[in-house]
């Protein structure tokens, strides 16, 4: 081989690098999908069906299981691997220890969740639970979280309405609902002094 002809093949195989490497590098401009769509600063199931991995997380993310993830709960880079609050797609990888892209019945002894709802989420009964599964398990079980998720917040209402009037006051919300006190004016939108059960109801797209 002539010295010509090893300049050229090695400046083809550099180029060629390069462009695999392009193509695979994700676009730093790419917009990220927006996840509190309705923009009322928590993540509802509903809101999370969407994302995949934060859909695989969501109840051990949900740590007063009220239904929806405060900036508290949220994981700190959704969207790239969901880390801190010991969930999320970074564990299930984890636990993938043969690195087969699924998770097996020994594998799940490790992610309590699926561990736990394994045969539910298993459809096709192959003993192993992939991506899409998970995915098709949380569409499937949204009506009923949605519906206990009702249940909680009546009850959370109910127990907060002191004077049993059907609004709650910024002082019932004080002391009944300390964590939402900070939003009471932006969610008062009639601006008359009270939340209803519609004020509180999720906004949905």
């Amino acid at each position: 081989m002539t010295r010509t002809t090893l300049s050229v093949l090695l400046a083809t195989a550099v180029a060629a690098t390069a462009a695999g490497a392009a193509i695979a590098a994700p676009q730093s401009g790419a917009a990220r999908p927006k996840i509190d769509t309705n923009n009322d600063g928590v993540i509802d199931r509903t809101e999370a069906a969407a994302h995949p991995r934060l859909a695989a997380s969501f109840d051990q993310l949900d740590k007063n299981r009220d239904g929806k993830l405060d900036a508290s709960e949220r994981p700190h880079r959704m969207g790239h691997g969901h880390r801190g609050h010991g969930g999320g797609m970074e564990r299930i990888v984890k636990a993938d220890t043969d690195g087969d892209g699924r998770i097996s019945r020994s594998e799940a002894s490790s992610l309590r969740f699926i561990n736990e709802k394994f045969a539910d989420i298993d459809s096709n009964r192959d003993g192993y639970i992939v991506r899409s599964e998970l995915t098709r398990y949380h569409e499937r079980m949204r009506p009923q979280h949605e519906a206990e998720r009702a249940k909680r917040a009546e009850e959370r209402f109910a127990a907060a309405d002191l004077n049993k009037d059907g609004k709650l006051s910024r002082v019932e919300v004080s002391e009944k609902m300390p964590r939402l006190e900070k939003s009471f004016a932006f969610m008062d939108e009639d601006r008359d002094g009270f939340l209803t059960r519609a004020d509180l109801a999720p906004r949905h797209r």
